[in-house]
This record gives C-alpha cells, sequence and structure tokens, in this order.
C-alpha cells in the first residue's frame, strides 16, 4: 500500500484533475451512507465465482480477469479487453442473480466495459394480518454497468463504473445512481498488486414509497501477492473501513458470569474483535495457466451466521477454475450457514479468438 501512495505522490501531476474529481464527488454522494437499511442491497453481493471463493471480495487480483474488473474497475485493464463473461449466482432460497459484460480496450484512450446485471429475488404470497392471501408477488432489480479504466506506465490504473438502477419490490418502484471507483497499483514483475475500492456510491433518484433509503456504501483496500517459485497467491482485503464498528450487541443474550475480565483485557479483545470482523482472507492454488483451486474465510460472515453450538463451516468458501481451449470456467461454493449455501458459476471467453 505504501508503494501505491508513494506512485500517486509522484503521479501527482498527471492524475491531478482525476483525483481532484474524485475528492469532490465523494463527499456529495456519501454523506448518508452512516447507518440504517440499505436499498439496492443486491449490489453488495460479490458476482464473480472467484471473488466468492475467495471470502467475498478479491479488488487486487490484476491478471486480466474481466469478471474482477467488474468488482474494482481499476482492474479493467488492456488484458481484460476483447473478453466475455456471462455469471450466474444460484443464492438463498430461489434468489438468483448474475451478470453479462463485455470489455473493450481503446490503446492511447483507455479500457471500456458494459454490463447487465440483474437480481431476482424470488416469489412472495400476498397476504393480510389475519392470514389471508392474495396470491403472489416479485421482485426483481436491474443495474447497466457502465465502466471506464485508465492505465498509467502500466503499473498505476484508475477506473470507474457508473451504474444506473430499476428496482421493483412488488407494485412499489424506484430509480438510482450510483458509482464505484478504484485504483490499483502493480508491481513490475505482476506478482504484487494493491488496490483502494469505493463501492456504492450514490443514492435514489426516486423513492418506493414516501421515505428514502441509503445505498450500502463501502471502502475497501485489498493486498495480493502471487510467490515468485510457488504456485500459491495470497490474497487480503479489508472492507467496511467507512464503519469502524461492525460488530453489535446481543441485549437479549445474557453474559457469562463465571469469568470475570479486566477492563485492559475487554478493550483489547474488543480491537482484535472489530479488526477481525473488516477482514477477508484468500487463497489461490495455480499449478498451472489452466487450472486453480481457491479458498477463503470471511470473518464477519462466521461470526454472524454460524449457530453457537454447531458453527459447522459458516464463513468458509471454496471453489475452482480451468479452461477448456477458448473457455475458462469458474465454481464457487459459499457456506453462510448449515442451511445456506450458494453456488456460483461463470463463462468467459474471448469474443476476438472467434471474430476479427
Amino acid at each position: 500500500m505504501f508503494r501505491l501512495l508513494l506512485y500517486l505522490y509522484k503521479k501527482k501531476k498527471t492524475l491531478k484533475k482525476q483525483l481532484l474529481l474524485i475528492a469532490v464527488i465523494l463527499p456529495i454522494v456519501s454523506f448518508c451512507q452512516i447507518g440504517g437499511n440499505y436499498v439496492y442491497d443486491f449490489l453488495s453481493v460479490p458476482l464473480s465465482p472467484r471473488s466468492s471463493a475467495l471470502g467475498g471480495s478479491a479488488i487486487a487480483i490484476n491478471d486480466g480477469d474481466i469478471t474482477l474488473a467488474y468488482e474494482n474497475p481499476a482492474l479493467l485493464t488492456a488484458a481484460t479487453s476483447g473478453k466475455f463473461a456471462i455469471q450466474y449466482v444460484n443464492y438463498l432460497s430461489d434468489i438468483n442473480y448474475g451478470l453479462i459484460s463485455y470489455a473493450k480496450d481503446l490503446p492511447k484512450v483507455g479500457s471500456f466495459g458494459i454490463g447487465l446485471q440483474y437480481f431476482n429475488g424470488g416469489e412472495f404470497i400476498t397476504s393480510d394480518a389475519d392470514g389471508n392471501t392474495f396470491g403472489t408477488f416479485g421482485t426483481s432489480e436491474l443495474a447497466l454497468n457502465l465502466a471506464y479504466n485508465k492505465s498509467f506506465d502500466s503499473i498505476f490504473s484508475i477506473g470507474a463504473i457508473v451504474k444506473p438502477i430499476y428496482s421493483q419490490l412488488e407494485n412499489y418502484k424506484s430509480f438510482g445512481l450510483v458509482m464505484d471507483v478504484g485504483a490499483a497499483y502493480t508491481s513490475a514483475d505482476q506478482l504484487f498488486t494493491a488496490s483502494i475500492l469505493l463501492k456504492n456510491m450514490g443514492a435514489q433518484i426516486t423513492k418506493y414509497d414516501e421515505e428514502s433509503g441509503e445505498v450500502p456504501f463501502d471502502i475497501q483496500v485489498g493486498m495480493a501477492t502471487k510467490l515468485a517459485h510457488a504456485p500459491f497467491r495470497f490474497s487480503i482485503v479489508a472492507h467496511h473501513l467507512n464503519i469502524p464498528k461492525l460488530s453489535y450487541q446481543q441485549t437479549n443474550y445474557p453474559e457469562p458470569t463465571n469469568v470475570e475480565q479486566t477492563p485492559e483485557e475487554t478493550e483489547s479483545l474488543s480491537f482484535i474483535q472489530e479488526t477481525l470482523n473488516h477482514m477477508i482472507f484468500g487463497v489461490e492454488f495455480v499449478p498451472t495457466k489452466n487450472f486453480f483451486l481457491r479458498g477463503g474465510f470471511n470473518y464477519l460472515r462466521r461470526q454472524e451466521l454460524k449457530l453457537d453450538d454447531s458453527p459447522g463451516m459458516a464463513g468458509f468458501s471454496w471453489g475452482f477454475g480451468f479452461r477448456i481451449k477458448k473457455i475458462h470456467l469458474s465454481y464457487s461454493n459459499v457456506r453462510y450457514n448449515q442451511a445456506g449455501i450458494s453456488n456460483q458459476f461463470a463463462i468467459t471467453t474471448r469474443l476476438s479468438d472467434y471474430f476479427n
């Protein structure tokens, strides 16, 4: 991360206009992002199977993967040019969502991307307070992803995604506008990447009813490194840095009375707990260019969703990817709890391999 900041300083003249624009926009679009329930919360769910397998976020792996480029636009580099991806998620219950995306690089101009993201919340029963039913209704949300990235010296890049959103919950409709902005530094040997991401900056344009809601704003910082002489890549991401304390007090759960802790011990445990709540850890095993194994651990997810008497594999995730000729396939399996498992798939190919 120090190298990323140093590079930004050295390039301050070149990037002055871009960084000034971000500095002006950020306070405007993020002033209402603290606390409360969120609208358009589907934007927080990872779309890439690779990202899901690595714990839920992988914003610092810069190897031309277009599925990661739509989670951090700083990764939408020339290496993603011509690539087309279809991503599908079989989420909990009958919920499903996905993304269709494409990227194209124009030399000396930058890389452009377009994608269509959808979310289907399944079917719900319409009923009144007495239990009388009146049929069913559904929910659906769409987001158009318009992305742009500019690279400097092949080691630093900055990108943005603008997302016009349409949401329909039963007969209630809403329109919104959200933007992601990311920056990434990649070492000359391509083994190390550090990134920062300002995710879901924006607001509702039209309300569902009378009250407006907040979008799920998130600040993330990540690093990933691939070992030079071993087939492993390690990833670590700190998420929701805009919310210092992610844990909450369980008011209906009795405190243990048989263990006494000093104030210093309590404060130390609280600091460690809150720090880990922000962390996501991932590792990839890459024995060849055509096969990958992945695993991840999301500490906050495990703390929130595990059962006290049977925690199981809550918070853990895994996946794999392989290449067959011109097609790259990815799969991930995410364990939310013993009753909640999500399967995620992606097919990626480069259209220029088929058409001139």
